[in-house]
């Protein structure tokens, strides 16, 4: 599938603010908080959809590498809130 270009199989992604957001603090760290109770510290992102998911699995700071951080794994429908780690504001909550 080329990006962009939906299949009758393939739903509208529900977390495009979570992707970008993700995206664009590239290289800087940002506190993931899971549903769980989880928090990630993530630097970079890595993700796709299976098909029929309407939200993406996420692979963490693999591309590249961080040295020190942890390669962490998520579905983008688990995530609470993202947070800048430095200020401690809260960048994005999802309902």
């Amino acid at each position: 599938m080329h990006a962009g270009v939906m299949t009758e199989d393939q739903p509208q992604p529900q977390d495009e603010a979570i992707l970008q957001l993700l995206q664009d603090r590239d290289g800087l760290p940002s506190e993931v908080l899971l549903r769980d109770g989880v928090a990630l510290t993530v630097f970079n992102i890595a993700w796709g959809y299976d098909i029929g998911d309407e939200y993406a699995h996420v692979t963490t700071n693999i591309s590249p590498a961080v040295e020190g951080t942890t390669v962490d794994f998520f579905l983008t429908k688990s995530v609470a809130a993202i947070l800048d780690p430095a200020s401690g504001a809260v960048l994005l909550e999802t309902p």
